[in-house]
């Protein structure tokens, strides 16, 4: 089978990650895979492609004309068996790049449709072609439940495969002082709120200590915002984790509060490790992956007070800190890539 995987770029990011999974999986099982991004890092990707799988960048990041006739270009290229996409915007490029072409399109929605900050246009575009997508797949069912009802009947659940990073369990924190935060630097992720946050974490817990892993356009404003709160010796802003997983070496907490999501694969690298977890209760994700009292803890979306009660609940309970440590099996078993991955090929397999 010739398969082409389309996605925004190849940089970090949850979709990025899953987009170079299911690539050397589905080159082990025999296909020829190739996979297209509008954008490529200096330094090439940030996670890594078996030699055998063919990557097509476009030339420039032009607009979403350019963008679309990149696309347009590659499957043409390519004369794919079915193609698969990731993310509202390409999933409509290539839905509209592909309307002469009998080719099967998977499109996957990787993010909170309805509260993103694209403009509306592109969900109701995505909702609109995608009628003639073969299959939906979305990560959450609470996500799913979100879509027109005519969209629904061609939706597929399918979680995020993680599994243990190497050597991750053993470089976790043993304190409860460490704290860790990861995502792009946007409104999104709501690491404004997590500053707001941190003078009432230091009330109760002096010896704390916060570390933002990632970048993004919001970088400025929240260094100014951590100056302003005189945090500066307190919150470090380092930039994207060096590698993937890399993120969680010392940490003692993770700290999630996110306006909204899809299925953050940082939650799931942090459940199957053992890191435990305080998170916003956002629209999706989050209620998915964090058990209460088992392996984290949610508190109610954007309340920062409970946000920083819920980490000096943490910090000051070392029982249960090393219970949460303990509580990672679960998440374990039903992440598991091959599980995953399973649902992955049969979605494939009967698209063709």
């Amino acid at each position: 089978m010739k398969l082409l995987i389309i996605q925004g770029g190849f940089g970090a990011g949850g979709a990025e990650k899953i987009v170079s999974i299911l690539a050397a999986h589905r080159l082990e099982r025999g296909d020829e895979v190739h996979v297209a991004g509008l954008t490529m890092p200096e330094g090439g990707s940030y996670f890594p492609y078996p030699d055998d799988v063919t990557l097509h960048v476009a030339d420039a990041n032009g607009g979403q004309l350019d963008r679309f006739r990149h696309i347009r270009k590659v499957v043409q290229d390519v004369s794919p068996d079915v193609v698969v996409t990731f993310l509202t915007k390409i999933n409509v490029l290539t839905l509209l790049a592909t309307l002469d072409r009998p080719t099967p399109v998977i499109i996957s929605e990787r993010n909170n449709p309805r509260a993103q900050s694209a403009h509306p246009l592109w969900r109701h575009a995505q909702n609109l072609l995608a009628r003639r997508a073969r299959t939906v797949v979305m990560q959450t069912q609470r996500a799913s439940e979100d879509l027109p009802r005519a969209i629904q009947r061609k939706a597929r659940i399918i979680s995020n495969p993680c599994s243990l990073p190497a050597g991750a369990r053993e470089h976790l924190g043993t304190g409860t002082s460490n704290l860790v935060a990861v995502g792009r630097l946007d409104r999104q992720k709501g690491f404004d709120l997590l500053l707001a946050a941190m003078p009432k974490i230091l009330k109760g817990n002096p010896q704390a200590r916060l570390t933002i892993y990632g970048e993004g356009p919001e970088r400025k404003a929240l260094e100014a915002q951590r100056d302003r709160l005189d945090l500066t010796d307190v919150v470090s802003l380092p930039g994207p984790s060096p590698a993937p997983g890399e993120w969680m070496d010392g940490a003692d907490i993770l700290v999630f509060p996110s306006r909204y999501e899809g299925f953050p694969n940082v939650l799931a690298e942090a459940s199957v490790t053992g890191l435990p977890i305080v998170s916003f209760d956002c629209p999706y994700g989050p209620r998915e992956l964090i058990r209460p009292e088992e392996n984290g803890l949610l508190v109610p979306l954007e309340d920062v007070d409970a946000l920083a009660q819920a980490v000096l609940r943490l910090s000051n309970s070392p029982e249960l800190l090393q219970r949460m440590r303990d509580a990672d099996m679960e998440s374990r078993v039903w992440l598991a890539p091959d599980n995953i991955l399973a649902e992955w090929d049969e979605t494939i397999d009967d698209a063709v």
